[in-house]
Order: structure tokens, then C-alpha cells, then sequence
């Protein structure tokens, strides 16, 4: 309940407004019932002082023209007077008492209902004594022996002929006005319940009709966020809600209208790259053939025509891989890259990647340490492409390598194979890592390329991993180095293997320790890499790490 409450705007203002309506309805039945109570309380207080009052003068009246001439003829007076106004006062009256007041005590207590009388206090009656002729006393009283039967005792002094002072009581029941108060109380909270259940009946018809409205356009904005930027919803409101209805068609139509300009001018941008890189494959490649003509003689030349030379076959070598590199990313763009799969053992295509890089490597006076398992380790992939990934990895090293070791290291288990590529370097952010592969992103913008790269190596590298359905994690800690680890499924048919498959299969865990040192460990392909210089440790099937 709380769960549907917390997580149902309906259920939520449903609830409030009922609990709202509850308190409401209570709070007026409340105040209306004490408001009815005392004006019930105060007209039966009325009705018995009034018939009390005539009661009083009744009684005074009859002893006044009686004549009584001993206790005997007093004691008949006093009995037929109070049966006398028992018989002519108020249907509510419970009994009348008469009594001699204590001064005289020559005559007996006269009660219609004797099982009153103990609702008549001993102060009420002291009281009463030092009452002077027509006091009128009033006491509320529970006339009844068990339970709640409002009441209340009048009293009052009469005088008989012969100066005798009598005490007059009669006793009054409100049981008829508490019969009234509890049948209000009943029909308010009738009605209240009532009231209550039909608010909510309204509110629940109000909500529901704004909520399937406001459920519509979230139901599109949902589509829309998937890519249906078709996606309308119908206007069919002219209030708040039919404002919100057309600010979503419009704001739909908005995207819809700045995604197809985005994809015609990315479009665009792919063709003129790709029309671009073609075009200039045959003015490159003459001017290779050129260069590589003139390279051949360098040496009848003098030394500065030399240099000039040499410093020609390197741009122009660096042209070629640029030009080469913007034809292959065209080729993605475009998806017509297409795998060659064939049988190999992955440690060939790694070794060839670290002997096309080791020229560079010793240029750079940069060890490459190699941690390669020994025995075969067979898959099904398009090797050159595999060597590129490597080859890529191993260059974004050496570049920010700081002349430090850089470490290969190759591991494999029944479901996955993966190699990583770590250096001790320069390392990146948080945020830089972030961007890492982005086309033409360069980490530190001041640093000049030794590889003389295009910024588009790592891009291509990822592109190169995915199409095997693999993937490249990056692992760096700023000024102590980067690890890129690329796992891939093992499988006989890998460009058949769905992305479902592989993520159970290869079911990553990387956990980060402090900040001195990295710890990147894969369940089914285990290879962890710490920046504490002491390079890669690889790890069997099922051991925990420390």
C-alpha cells in the first residue's frame, strides 16, 4: 500500500484528498454537534426553570387558601400537593419531594418516586435553607443508577399557612434531548461519510481523467526518447493539459526537424570524407612513388637537399596513414566494413603488432614487456584488424610512456580471451577518459605525436573491437599511468555472436581501490594490471584478488 501510494500520483492525491476531506467533514460534524448539544442543553434548562416556576406558584397558591388546624391535616396537604404537581407539570418530570425543613421536623418526607430522592445532594438541601421565599436552586444530576441519563433537580421554598417551610424538589430527566443529540450525531456522521466517500468518488474521476491524459504524453515521450520521432499525441483539450499536449507536438516536431538536419549534414560530412580521402589516393600515391624514387638517391645529394628529402617520405608516409585511417572511418560510417574471419593464434597477431611498434619503441628508448601464455591460443577473427587494435594501443603508450616500461600482457579462459596495454606515464582524468575515444581528441593538446597520428587511432580501435563484439575498458590514474584492457568473446563464429550472449558470458566486474593503485579484473577473462610498477599479474579462473 504505502509502495502504490509513494510511486501513484492518482493513489496519492486520492489519498490526501480523502484524508483531507475526513478531517473536514469531522471538524464540522464536531462543531455542529456541540453547537446543537448546547442549544438543546440550554432550551430543556429553560423549559424546566420555566415549569418549575409555575410549579412553585401553584403549590404556594393551594397552601395559601388551605386551612389546616394539626400535623395530621398537614401531612394530607403536603402528600395531595405533590401529587398534585406531579400530575400537572412536565411529561419529564421524574418525581417531586417535599420535605419539612429540619428547623420544624413535625412532618414525614412526601416523594412520588422514592427511588429519586438520592439525587437530591445534602448541600443542594443546605443550600436551600438559607434560601430566602421564591429562591430557585438548579443542579445537574445522572438520574439514572447505571449508565448516563442527563438530568437535573430544581429546588425551591414554600410556606405553609401556619409559617412551616417546606422544601420543594423535582427532579427533570433530559433523556429525551440526549435521544436527539445522539440521533444528530449519527446522521452528521452518516452524512459526513457520505460527503466523503462522494469527494473522493469525483476526485478519483477528476484525477484519473488528467492522469490517462498526462500518462498519454509520458507514454510518447517515452517512445520518443527511443528514436519514434514520429511521435505525437492527440489534442483534444483546450485547458491546461491541451497546452501541455501542444508543447510536446511541438517540441516532437522541433526534434524531429533538428535530428534530420543533424543526419542530413552528418551525411554529408561522411560523403564529403569519404569523396575527399578517395579523390586523393591517386595525387598521394604518385607523390609516394615520388618520394620513395628520391629517397633511393639521397645520397648524390648534398646533406641539406638530403634532409629535405627524408623529411618529405615522412610526411608524406604520415599523409598516406592519415588518408588511410579517414577511408577506413568512412567505411564505418557508411557500414560497409565487413569482417575476414579465419583461424588464428592471437599471439601471432599480437607479436606482429609489437614488432610493427618496436622501431618507434626504441627511438623512445621504451621497453616493451611481454606477458604471453605458451601455449597456443586459438580463435576465430579477422587478424589484421586485431593486430591494428594492438598496434593503436601500443602507440598511444609509447606517446605518453614518459620514457617509462609499457607492458602487453595476453590471457584467455574457456568463454574469453583479452589483452591489455598498460604504460606508466602521464595517465588522464577522470574527465579525459571520458573522451578518450573520440574522433581527433587529443588528452593534452600541447603534447606533439612522435607516431605523427591523426586522433583517430583509438576511435578505429574501439570500431575494430566492437565489430568482434568485444569491448575496450580504460583504467588510468592521473601522473601514474593508463591501462586499456579488450576483452572479446571466444567463439567459433564470432561475427554471428549476439551482444546478449557475449555480456553473459563475459559478465565484467572492475572494482577500483584508493587512489595509488588500479585493480581491473575480469571474472572470465582475469588479467589485473597495478600502477605500483610491478606490471601485469595474471590470475586463474576463480582465484579472488587481494
Amino acid at each position: 500500500m504505502q509502495y502504490h501510494v509513494e510511486h501513484s500520483l492518482r493513489a496519492r492525491a486520492i489519498v490526501t484528498i480523502l484524508a483531507l476531506s475526513l478531517l473536514v467533514a469531522f471538524g464540522f460534524a464536531s462543531v455542529s454537534l456541540i453547537s446543537v448539544r448546547s442549544t438543546l442543553q440550554e432550551q430543556a434548562k429553560t423549559q424546566v426553570q420555566s415549569d418549575f416556576i409555575g410549579a412553585v406558584r401553584d403549590a404556594q397558591s393551594i397552601l395559601a387558601s388551605a386551612t389546616v388546624t394539626n400535623n395530621s391535616a398537614s401531612q394530607r396537604l403536603i402528600t395531595s400537593l405533590a401529587s398534585t404537581l406531579q400530575n400537572s407539570s412536565a411529561e419529564n418530570l421524574l418525581a417531586v419531594h417535599i420535605e419539612e425543613e429540619s428547623t420544624y421536623g413535625s412532618l414525614a418526607p412526601v416523594s412520588t418516586d422514592p427511588s429519586y430522592v438520592r439525587t437530591i445532594s445534602s448541600q443542594l438541601d443546605d443550600t436551600l435553607g438559607t434560601c430566602l421565599q421564591e429562591c430557585i436552586l438548579f443542579q445537574p444530576v445522572n438520574t439514572a443508577r447505571e449508565g448516563n441519563n442527563p438530568g437535573a433537580v430544581l429546588a425551591s421554598v414554600i410556606t405553609m399557612p401556619n409559617g412551616v417551610r417546606l422544601h420543594l424538589f423535582s427532579i427533570y430527566s433530559f433523556d429525551a434531548q440526549q435521544r436527539s443529540v445522539v440521533t444528530i450525531q449519527r446522521a452528521l456522521l452518516v452524512a459526513c461519510l457520505i460527503m466523503t466517500c462522494a469527494m473522493a468518488i469525483l476526485a478519483w474521476q477528476l484525477i484519473s481523467s488528467m492522469i490517462t491524459l498526462i500518462s498519454h504524453v509520458a507514454a510518447a515521450a517515452s517512445q520518443l526518447a527511443q528514436g519514434a520521432l514520429e511521435t505525437r499525441v492527440e489534442h483534444n483539450r483546450m485547458d491546461e493539459i491541451g497546452v501541455l499536449q501542444v508543447s510536446f507536438n511541438d517540441m516532437a516536431s522541433s526534434l524531429e526537424r533538428t535530428f534530420d538536419e543533424l543526419e542530413a549534414l552528418s551525411a554529408m560530412q561522411q560523403r564529403f570524407v569519404s569523396d575527399v580521402s578517395h579523390e586523393l589516393r591517386t595525387p598521394v600515391t604518385t607523390i609516394r612513388m615520388a618520394s620513395d624514387l628520391l629517397m633511393s638517391h639521397k645520397q648524390s645529394f648534398d646533406t641539406p637537399t638530403e634532409r629535405t628529402i627524408e623529411l618529405l617520405d615522412e610526411q608524406t608516409q604520415r599523409f598516406q596513414s592519415m588518408l588511410a585511417d579517414l577511408l577506413e572511418i568512412s567505411r564505418y560510417d557508411a557500414g560497409s566494413t565487413h569482417l575476414e574471419v579465419s583461424c588464428l593464434d592471437v599471439r601471432s597477431a599480437i607479436e606482429q603488432a609489437i614488432n610493427d611498434i618496436k622501431p618507434l619503441a626504441d627511438i623512445k628508448k621504451i621497453e616493451v614487456r611481454k606477458i604471453i601464455p605458451e601455449h597456443e591460443l586459438m580463435i576465430y577473427a579477422d587478424g589484421p584488424r586485431i593486430t591494428r587494435i594492438a598496434r593503436n594501443l601500443l602507440g598511444n603508450a609509447i606517446d605518453f610512456a614518459n620514457g617509462k616500461p609499457i607492458e602487453v600482457a595476453v590471457a584467455d579462459n574457456d568463454f574469453a580471451w583479452a589483452f591489455a596495454v598498460c604504460d606508466h606515464g602521464s595517465g588522464m582524468s577522470s574527465d579525459d577518459v571520458s573522451h578518450i575515444f573520440e574522433r581527433f581528441w587529443r588528452a593534452d593538446v600541447s603534447r606533439s605525436r612522435l607516431t605523427g597520428g591523426t586522433g583517430l587511432g583509438l576511435s578505429i580501435a574501439q570500431l575494430d573491437a566492437q565489430i568482434h563484439h568485444g569491448s575496450i575498458d580504460v583504467h588510468s590514474v592521473l601522473d601514474e599511468g593508463t591501462c586499456f584492457i579488450v576483452t572479446f568473446p571466444k567463439t567459433n563464429n564470432t561475427h554471428a555472436q549476439s551482444d546478449e550472449l557475449v555480456n553473459e558470458q563475459l559478465d565484467q566486474h572492475i572494482l577500483s581501490d584508493k587512489t595509488t593503485h588500479i585493480n581491473a579484473s575480469y571474472e572470465y577473462a582475469p588479467i589485473r594490471f597495478s600502477t605500483d610498477h610491478v606490471g601485469f599479474t595474471l590470475v586463474k579462473l576463480g582465484e579472488d584478488f587481494e
